[in-house]
């Protein structure tokens, strides 16, 4: 197959849907498929990407909100040129901003397949950057956007019901994966978390993610603060974002920030900790929590549409009922009250990662792909794909 992959995010960008997006070209590389990648500029310099892949790059504008996403501009007719030169026979349009729409117009004006996928709960984001009159219009155009492709990928059985209810048409579930040889309890280095100031006795509490206002930091680091004195506790913060100063000058000594990482350090990192946290009420899925669990750590968050779906409640981690700082804080006393239970329930978190491959997800992706190809029936529908 030739696929276009149009994207507003991807290496060297470090995020949830970056490294998915990733791991989906790199799956379908490997099948022997042609890939064509329409994405932003960066400054950052680039590995080379796989054999198969080709990349075509746009220079853009960053959002004042958000200086790490680019925007790229460009025409619908460049990218009509682009997408015949290439002989794309499917268009896959990851994102919805500029150059998504752009590419949107484009395909239909060459009657290219176009699937579409939904990362991302952008008007529920802009509550966090004062912006909330906006959600209304966003929901909007998202529903007339994605009502255009033929079919729209989501990450999770809960998301995908909050788009039916929204109006969106045609919605399959597009799990996500972890690779649990990478992201493994074996890590886990004693010397590493001694260095970082840890001590034996003391629980390690672990973020990982963007520093940003869509997170719900402000809600974790209020929480942390009102943990039991009974059940000593650290938190360590991989990542960095907007609100990355202002979370340094307000937390004390027990915070270890380490900024962003990746590769064999993130591995390592996130061994050492005891329980991930994750206190976001608008993330679809939340990679970052499967990476936890498959490093043995269990994971923690809201019962909200996308993380109930990666936490099974009381076996790999804990659903909390309601967001609130105090609610928050309660479940995290209980869990690491319990050390035992603790440690059973990380074992049973990595059991459940090493069921979550990557390979096994991205197939049911190329699947679909394949069912929407001109010309003669070949499609195979797989639970879970389904619309």
């Amino acid at each position: 197959m030739r696929i276009t992959l149009v994207t507003e995010t991807y290496f060297p960008q470090i995020n949830g849907v970056s490294r998915t997006l990733e791991k989906l070209v790199g799956h379908c590389s490997d099948r022997g498929d042609q890939i064509q990648l329409l994405v932003p500029r960066y400054d950052q310099s680039l590995k080379e990407d796989s054999a198969g892949v080709e990349r075509t790059d746009f220079r853009g504008f960053s959002l004042p909100c958000y200086r790490e996403v680019a925007l790229p501009l460009t025409t619908p007719v460049r990218i009509r040129r682009e997408l015949s030169r290439f002989g794309s026979q499917l268009v896959h349009i990851a994102t919805e901003g500029p150059l998504g729409w752009v590419a949107l117009r484009a395909a239909r004006s060459l009657g290219l397949p176009i699937v579409s996928s939904y990362h991302t709960n952008f008007p529920q984001y802009l509550a966090g950057y004062r912006l909330g009159w906006l959600e209304p219009p966003a929901w909007r155009y998202l529903r007339w956007f994605h009502n255009r492709t033929l079919q729209t990928f989501c990450p999770t059985p809960s998301i995908r019901s909050l788009l039916l209810d929204r109006g969106f048409k045609n919605v399959g579930v597009w799990g996500r994966g972890v690779d649990s040889d990478h992201f493994h309890p074996s890590q886990r280095d004693e010397a590493l978390r001694l260095s970082l100031g840890f001590l034996p006795q003391e629980t390690v509490l672990v973020y990982l993610g963007r520093l940003a206002a869509e997170k719900n930091l402000q809600m974790l680091f209020d929480a942390f603060d009102r943990l039991s004195a009974d059940n000593p506790c650290r938190l360590l913060v991989i990542g960095d974002g907007p609100l990355g100063d202002r979370l340094h000058k307000k937390a004390d000594q027990r915070v270890i920030f380490v900024g962003y990482q990746r590769g064999i350090e993130l591995a390592r990192l996130l061994a050492v900790g005891d329980l991930l946290v994750f206190p976001s009420l608008t993330d679809t899925f939340g990679n970052v929590m499967l990476e936890g669990m498959a490093s043995g750590l269990p994971a923690i968050g809201f019962d909200v549409p996308g993380p109930k779906d990666v936490i099974m409640d009381g076996q790999t981690g804990n659903v909390v009922p309601h967001a609130t700082v105090a609610d928050l804080a309660l479940a995290i006393d209980r869990m690491v009250g319990d050390q035992d239970e603790l440690r059973k329930m990380g074992q049973q978190a990595r059991r459940h990662a090493e069921g979550q491959s990557w390979p096994r997800i991205m197939e049911g992706v190329r699947e679909q792909y394949e069912c929407h190809m001109p010309g003669p029936e070949r499609c195979r529908r797989r639970p879970g794909y389904a619309d």
